[in-house]
């Protein structure tokens, strides 16, 4: 193989690899996997309100496409728990949810935005 050829199939190789990492989804970190989500009416008394946070689905950066809509909403959901852990929670109530593009319609951005309250619950 020449010097050109293995040139061009590293630039192939390296590109490739931008636009994959570009797809890929917010992964929950293992300290974050255990936070416990809420969604509707609960009695939050027992528990120390420490902020409100927002997840949200990532777009590729490089080609500007969005994920499928269950990356979306699994990664919105990740993001989440992240932002959770990272003010000390261990439950999120989940306040609203924003849903641009359930639909894969062309030219509709598609993003997933998930609000809530973080609590860290004794008893939970």
């Amino acid at each position: 193989m020449s010097v050109a050829s293995e040139f061009r199939m590293l630039i192939s190789t390296l590109a490739l690899g931008l636009i994959l990492a570009g797809c890929s989804t917010i992964s929950a970190k293992p300290e974050s996997q255990s936070i416990k989500m809420l969604i509707g009416q609960h009695n939050l008394a027992h528990c120390q309100f420490l902020g409100d946070i927002t997840g949200a689905s990532p777009v590729n950066k490089i080609t500007g496409e969005h994920p499928s809509y269950p990356n979306r909403l699994i990664s919105a959901r990740n993001d989440l728990r992240n932002e959770a852990h990272k003010l000390g929670g261990n439950t999120v109530h989940i306040r609203r949810t924003s849903n641009t593009g359930r639909f894969d319609l062309p030219g509709m951005d598609k993003k997933i935005t998930i609000e809530g309250r973080v609590y860290f619950c004794e008893d939970s």
